[in-house]
């Protein structure tokens, strides 16, 4: 390709000369121009030089890098595609995050939850505990008062004894009537 600019360059130049040697000789008064050899020649080292140029302009760049740029391109390459892998992670991560943030939500709904029945049990066992406490203070109540019911029963039986019993006033004619007396007091 540089060849085919070079080749483009010389008619270009060729063709460029011819002209500027025509009118040098023009002043002279001399006519002498080829029309049929300035035109083929700058048109075909304008096509040449051209159509070259794009082909020389990419290697150029080529021949004058050096082994770090092309390193860097590669680093750049890799540094792109890191990127878009890193991208996609945080787009998993920050869905993930949602998730874990919508499930965390819940829970601490149901610690609440769970807090206000322990607060409700933790109530309930407190009236239980005041509950058995009366029971065991009634129980001993009762006990108390069935002791004195028993003692006061006890008494009044002595006492209904000690009324009932018959006086020696010496008319008392024999056993038989303080039997039925003793069996009566027995009874109550």
């Amino acid at each position: 390709m540089i060849i085919l600019l070079i080749m483009g360059l010389l008619c270009f130049c060729f063709a460029i000369g011819y002209a500027a040697n025509f009118l040098l000789i023009k002043h002279q008064n001399q006519s002498f121009f080829s029309k049929r050899l300035f035109y083929p020649f700058l048109i075909i080292g304008l096509i040449f030089s051209i159509m070259s140029l794009p082909f020389v302009a990419t290697d150029a760049p080529k021949a004058q890098a050096d082994p770090s740029s092309e390193q860097l391109l590669k680093d750049q390459k890799q540094f792109t595609s890191e990127i878009s892998r890193l991208k996609t992670d945080k787009e998993k991560l920050t869905s993930s995050l949602e998730d874990v943030t919508k499930e965390k939500e819940k829970l601490t709904k149901k610690l609440e939850n769970i807090t206000s029945e322990k607060e409700t049990i933790k109530q309930q066992e407190q009236t239980i505990h005041e509950l058995e406490e009366k029971i065991d203070k009634l129980a001993s109540s009762n006990e108390t008062l069935k002791k004195e019911n028993k003692k006061a029963n006890k008494d009044t039986q002595s006492s209904t004894v000690q009324r009932s019993a018959p006086k020696d006033d010496g008319t008392n004619t024999g056993g038989h009537e303080s039997q039925k007396e003793k069996e009566r007091i027995g009874c109550l």
